[in-house]
């Protein structure tokens, strides 16, 4: 094995700008982002990089790189894991000199796996024996590959710059997010889409550029500036969506979301009785048959905020992002509509319920009992047990009272896309074209911040 040559041991920071932008001011310690691309289920037993002039060799001492004091002069090199200490380049193996292997492109540019990043690249071999991929980049490059990935580039500066902003918010406030893994954010949604100079255009550049170290600020810390596509004519209360409050994440109505041609403003899904029955099935949740399915809380706006479902065993409430999340659907901003053929709760059984009253020496029936809104049953009292289609389960007494009509199906008519909370990506849009500032647009947004 070769052994790596430690001929320079000094720390030599890789600093890898767009050639548009100047000195970066924030903290030192934000200067080069660790973006992982693949970890987790996602690591790679191979990998493909090539750079333009070849690369320096070294590795990663938190964001900074250590050159080992020589490079390859290869275009290309496939690298895979060797061992917990090694690691294969072009089939020749080299020890590790700490937990990972970095290399620095000497164009700055470097090709993984066929998509194209700026910045280097650190392999990290894990415990399955295989490789986490990580991009190190200087934060401006990664705010204008973010911004392109995340909104239009084709969209007014404004909004571009007031996703700027919110994008080096986020991944200030969100720093050490997959800390665990070696990096600090991933490459997905589920941090910020991004992927490399694929999202990059003359515009999102300039929108990185002219919002250097600008951050989104509430008081003295930096805001979680979270954004999603579209409110659908307003933003949510963070306690309707997480169960909490958060002082500039509030429902506000939003009439510019709506002047722009924004193909997400509404949608439309069907769910049918078995549809409903199926998903509460494959949660493990049991309400017997399902009879009725209704918004029961909405926000000032009218956003969903509580669902009941009914049956015939009792009920099933969803509140909050649940009421988006449990049946994947694109926002909280909806109504439910029964549609199809109603019918009466005990038809649609095609028999009654039974009812027995526990005692201490056993069960005895006191009598049956159809659960409509119409019929009280309040009388039976104690603890009992209910007899339907699923077989007897144990409740508490009072019976459960099913709505008297239901339907066969429920239309959701909706509008907006995405969790609601903070910028409106389309409203953003909207103000943009309307002539407000991306200042401006922070500010109604996030009521109460301010852009320093």
């Amino acid at each position: 094995m070769k052994k790596l040559f430690l001929a320079s041991i000094f720390a030599i920071l890789i600093t890898l700008s767009l050639s548009a932008i100047t000195s970066y001011a924030l903290d030192p310690k934000y200067e080069t982002i660790k973006v992982g691309l693949s970890y987790g289920s996602s690591a790679k037993s191979q990998v493909t990089v090539s750079s333009v002039g070849g690369f320096n060799v070294g590795y990663m001492s938190g964001s900074t790189f250590i050159n080992a004091g020589y490079g390859f002069s290869e275009v290309t090199l496939n690298i895979a894991p060797c061992s917990a200490t090694s690691i294969y380049v072009n089939g020749t193996a080299y020890d590790l000199p700490a937990d990972n292997f970095a290399l620095a492109p000497l164009n700055a540019q470097v090709n993984i796996d066929g998509t194209v990043y700026r910045g280097g690249v650190e392999f990290v071999p894990d415990a399955n024996g295989k490789l986490t991929v990580i991009n190190f980049v200087n934060i401006n490059d990664y705010i204008a590959g973010v911004v392109g990935k995340e909104m239009s580039p084709s969209w007014n500066i404004e909004a571009l710059k007031a996703q700027a902003v919110c994008a080096r918010s986020y991944a200030i406030r969100t720093w050490n997010k997959h800390s665990s893994y070696g990096f600090n954010l991933c490459s997905t949604q589920d941090c910020q889409a991004y992927m490399g100079m694929s999202g990059e255009t003359d515009s999102t550049v300039r929108a990185a550029a002219e919002t250097r170290d600008q951050l989104l600020m509430y008081g003295g810390s930096v805001a979680e500036a979270l954004y999603s596509s579209s409110c659908g004519g307003s933003t949510a209360h963070a306690r309707n969506v997480w169960g909490n409050d958060v002082a500039y994440l509030k429902a506000i109505q939003d009439p510019y979301d709506q002047y722009t041609n924004n193909p997400r403003a509404s949608w439309t899904v069907t769910l049918t009785r078995a549809d409903i029955q199926s998903k509460l099935a494959s949660k493990s949740i049991y309400i017997g048959d399902v009879t009725d399915f209704r918004v029961t809380r909405t926000d000032e706006f009218g956003r969903t905020c509580e669902v009941t479902i009914y049956g015939t065993a009792g009920t099933h409430v969803l509140t909050n992002d649940k009421t988006r999340s449990f049946f994947n659907l694109y926002s909280q901003n909806y109504t439910i509509t029964p549609s199809g053929s109603p019918y009466e709760y005990a038809q649609a059984q095609q028999a009654m319920i039974d009812v027995v009253a526990r005692h201490s020496g056993g069960t005895s029936p006191v009598g049956t009992a159809v659960a409509k809104s119409s019929q009280s049953t309040a009388a039976l009292g104690d603890n009992y047990y209910i007899k339907d289609s699923h077989g007897t389960t144990l409740h508490t007494a009072p019976v459960p009272v099913a709505p008297s009509y239901g339907s066969d199906s429920y239309v959701i008519n909706g509008a907006g896309w995405g969790h609601g909370l903070g910028l409106c990506q389309y409203g953003a849009k909207g103000m943009a074209d309307q002539g407000f500032d991306y200042v401006s647009i922070l500010k109604f947004y996030y009521p109460g911040t301010d852009v320093r």
